[in-house]
């Protein structure tokens, strides 16, 4: 009975942490959240006395694990945070859950804890007492909701509270949206900043997830800009976006957004400009025409002349290329002589990289991720240079901006809000009648895109400011920490992770491959599990990835040695070495500190010719001997 009972508690506490950790009180902790970890404490002192409250808790408790992965990362649910999560495209969502893969271990292990806790009461036939009823239902409230007397709280950030203000917030925006988004009675055309403009065609097009370091024509020493590079135009260097995703940063673009008021005034944006000021407007879009993302951009699309989406519904509805919008830019442009503005959305270097370079074939083989990514600027360029082709004898004027960037590695792409190369994008402006190619670096703001954008169409009006003009760039004002949104406005300078661009693209990252004689063993030191053996890259078919962690089996920490893959095929053993990567949900798996080691990953690129089954695939590692250790499996995780 008492080592049940310390167990018991044990699994208490456990879970306690586990709750303030998963949804994001740790994040941003301030010392009073302690006593909420004393609430949850005692939600399972009180509430496992009686089956049926058990049973809420395994239920409730177990529902709110699946925030955990969101709360590791970016804290207590707020309007921002849930946004993110409902109303960002479902191409991102994507992106997101390959980046938070491995935080999602802790909510399975969550789960498994509560289901034990469940199974280790619910044969206990306690006494029914209305104090411990009452306690339970007062903390549980409490631990959900949190509670406010005389403006003196107790867990004010509680989950349930929090989102359902930030809910609150997000509906009321959306109803905004639909109530504005197509009144333009407060935008007043004053005038042309340049009456003898006779362009014919203005193109904006909007690119997805574009870094600006990676493009050549702003340094990159890889040329995967081959056609920018002598483009006659005007480059940027310096424009900081509005948000670290694409929702965030566009509804801060497209539509005028006033910081100290936190608002958006949705009747002010792209499209209404171009209308009020005379020309006819289109929108071509790659990307989703509904979800919750989507249909923002898709109702904004609707206050042009015309609108076409490639995809008929979500992104689910076609795998459509960018290049597919060609024709129609085409037909668009030769239709009448009328002036016109067309916007283009890229689905561009969006998250999977690597399934956005279709049938384009780059002038590198891709090795790995970063290549894949750099793939994708190649191919944006070759974009762009049919673009000029097809308005080749018009008087045109064409202005590219990216919404954000990424974090880019070699085995891994994915959205990052706390890396500063999230946030600096390329924005160029190429001219008929430009001559020479002109760089301007000064830091500019997402926020003042709109200004920018009504300049480009020639026009002044109430609600921007016509100094920020592509052709006066080089007197525009240096914003030196340019005001971005991320959960609330805050200066650019509060991002200061940094991770250059790499360079080595055209690696080949297939680790060395070692044909073993007799100097290996099964070893019991350390368990692992293989979670995939798959192609790498689809336009090389002879690279495969193969993916796992492994753990001293002894103190459950990460292993120190030169680890790799073991492949069985063919009665012979070879061994590929790999690379460390961070792992926290198998370090949760093991109830190790956080502020431990969580370099569990293996992550090994091989050759085809060695590749077999996964059940015939094994981690391990090589000590300062040269003996090599093949790690027993785990199959239980």
């Amino acid at each position: 009975m008492l080592r049940k009972n310390i167990l018991l508690y044990f699994l208490y506490i456990v879970s306690s942490i586990i709750l303030l950790f998963g949804l994001g009180y740790t994040k941003n902790w301030e010392n009073k959240d302690i006593i909420v970890g004393f609430i949850f404490l005692g939600c399972y002192i009180f509430g496992t006395k009686y089956r049926f409250t058990s049973i809420i808790l395994l239920v409730t408790f177990s529902v709110l694990s699946f925030y955990f992965p969101t709360g590791i990362i970016y804290g207590k649910p707020t309007e921002a945070i849930l946004i993110s999560l409902i109303q960002t495209n479902k191409l991102e969502v994507i992106g997101y859950l390959m980046a938070i893969k491995y935080e999602i271990f802790l909510s399975v292990l969550f789960i498994i804890i509560q289901f034990l806790i469940y199974q280790i009461t619910k044969k206990e036939k306690n006494k029914f007492k209305y104090f411990t009823i009452f306690a339970f239902i007062f903390l549980y409230i409490v631990s959900l909701f949190g509670i406010s007397v005389n403006h003196h709280g107790i867990n004010r950030n509680a989950f349930l509270k929090n989102s359902i203000d930030s809910w609150k917030v997000i509906r009321k925006q959306k109803e905004e949206q639909r109530i504005n988004l197509g009144d333009s009675s407060a935008i007043k055309i004053d005038g042309k900043i340049d009456n003898n403009d006779d362009t014919e065609i203005r193109v904006v097009i909007i690119g997805e997830s574009v870094r600006r370091d990676y493009m050549s024509v702003y340094g990159y020493p890889n040329n995967t800009t081959p056609f920018l590079n002598s483009a006659k135009g005007i480059f940027i260097d310096g424009l900081v976006s509005a948000g670290p995703n694409t929702q965030l940063s566009l509804t801060r673009t497209l539509f005028k957004a006033i910081p100290t008021e936190n608002k958006i005034h949705w009747g002010i944006n792209v499209v209404s400009l171009a209308n009020k000021a005379g020309y006819e407007t289109y929108w071509i879009s790659n990307q989703g025409a509904n979800g919750w993302g989507d249909d923002v951009f898709y109702n904004l699309s609707k206050l042009a002349t015309q609108n076409k989406f490639l995809k008929a519904g979500d992104f689910n509805s076609g795998n459509n290329d960018d290049e597919e919008m060609l024709p129609i830019l085409e037909k668009i442009i030769n239709s009448n002589a009328k002036e016109k503005v067309i916007f283009m959305h890229m689905i561009g270097s969006h998250e999977p990289v690597c399934s956005r370079i279709g049938n384009f074939t780059p002038n590198f083989k891709l090795h790995n991720e970063a290549g894949c990514y750099a793939a994708t600027i190649e191919k944006l360029d070759l974009f762009i240079e049919k673009i000029t082709k097809i308005l080749k004898g018009k008087k045109y004027k064409l202005m590219y901006f990216s919404d954000h960037g990424l974090s880019v590695e070699k085995t891994e792409v994915f959205h990052n809000n706390n890396i500063v190369e999230e946030y600096e994008v390329p924005l160029f402006y190429l001219d008929s009648d430009i001559k020479e190619q002109i760089h301007i670096k000064k830091k500019i703001s997402g926020l003042n895109l709109l200004d920018i954008f009504s300049s480009f169409i020639n026009i002044k009006s109430n609600v921007t400011d016509s100094n920020y003009n592509f052709h006066q760039a080089s007197k525009i004002t240096d914003n030196s920490d340019p005001i971005i949104y991320w959960d609330e406005y805050r200066p650019f300078s509060t991002i200061q992770k940094k991770q250059p661009p790499i360079k080595d693209i055209q690696s080949n990252i297939i680790g060395d491959t070692v044909k073993l004689e007799n100097n290996y063993k099964f070893s019991k030191e350390c368990v692992s599990y293989v979670d995939s053996v798959d192609v790498a890259f689809p336009l090389n078919k002879e690279v495969y990835k193969i993916y796992g962690w492994a753990a001293a089996d002894k103190d459950k920490k990460p292993l120190d040695e030169a680890i790799g893959v073991f492949i069985m095929k063919n009665n012979q053993i070879y061994f590929i070495q790999g690379d460390k990567q961070a792992r926290n949900g198998v370090r949760d798996h093991f109830n190790i500190s956080p502020g431990e080691r969580d370099d569990y990953g293996i992550v090994s690129f091989v050759d085809k010719k060695y590749v077999d089954s996964i059940k015939n695939t094994y981690l391990g590692y090589k000590d300062q001997y040269n003996q090599y250790h093949i790690c027993i499996r785990n199959n239980q995780f």
